[in-house]
C-alpha cells in the first residue's frame, strides 16, 4: 500500500508541473492585450498634453483680456465729419422743359413763381415762355402746407421737390411734378 501511495504521489508530482505551465496561446493573447493597453496609454498621454497646451493658450488669452480691461487703449480719434454734398441748384421751369427727356422719372427741384392754383384738384401751374409744368401737391404729408397753398395768394417764388413725370389728362401742361416738399 505504501508502494501505491508512492506511485500516486509520483504521478501527482509529474502532473502538477504540467498543470502549472501556461499555454503558449494564452501567453500570446496576454502579450497582445498588454501591447494594446500600452498603445492606449500613449494615445491618452498625447491627448492630455494637447489639452494642456490648449489650456495654456486659453489662460494666456484670458490674461490679455484682463490686461485690456484693466488698461483699455485710448479710443481712436473720431473720423473727420464729411460735409454733406451741396444741394444742387433748383431748376427753372425753362431749364426743366429743355431737359425733360433726361429728367423724366427722376426727383427734381424747381424754383418758380406759381401761376393759377386749382383748389379742387390740388394742383398749380408753373409757367415759362416754353410751356408750363403742372404741380400736384394733394399728397403732401404736411396738411398745413396744402391748406396754405389753397388758401393764400402765392406771389413769391416757391421751391418744389418731387418726381417729374409726363402729363396726365388734357390740362395743357407739358410735364407734371408729384410734389414731395414745397418750401415757401
Amino acid at each position: 500500500m505504501r508502494k501505491k501511495c508512492l506511485h500516486f504521489l509520483l504521478a501527482l508530482a509529474l502532473l502538477l508541473p504540467a498543470a502549472c505551465i501556461p499555454d503558449k496561446k494564452a501567453q500570446e493573447e496576454q502579450r497582445q492585450e498588454i501591447q494594446g493597453l500600452k498603445t492606449e496609454v500613449i494615445a491618452l498621454k498625447e491627448q492630455i498634453n494637447a489639452l494642456k497646451d490648449q489650456v495654456a493658450k486659453l489662460e494666456a488669452g484670458q490674461q490679455q483680456i484682463i490686461n485690456l480691461l484693466a488698461n483699455p487703449p485710448a479710443p481712436p480719434p473720431p473720423p473727420a465729419a464729411a460735409a454733406p454734398p451741396p444741394a444742387p441748384e433748383p431748376f427753372t421751369v425753362s431749364q426743366l422743359l429743355k431737359e425733360k427727356e433726361r429728367l423724366l422719372g427722376t426727383r427734381v427741384t424747381v424754383k418758380a413763381v406759381p401761376g393759377p392754383v386749382v383748389v379742387h384738384r390740388k394742383t398749380m401751374l408753373l409757367k415759362a415762355p416754353e410751356g408750363s409744368v403742372e404741380v400736384y401737391f394733394g399728397d403732401l404729408p404736411d396738411v398745413k402746407t396744402v391748406n396754405r397753398l389753397t388758401s393764400t395768394t402765392l406771389d413769391q417764388p416757391l421751391t418744389i421737390t418731387g418726381v417729374l413725370s409726363p402729363p396726365t389728362g388734357g390740362g395743357g401742361a407739358n410735364l407734371r411734378i408729384i410734389a414731395e416738399v414745397v418750401e415757401f
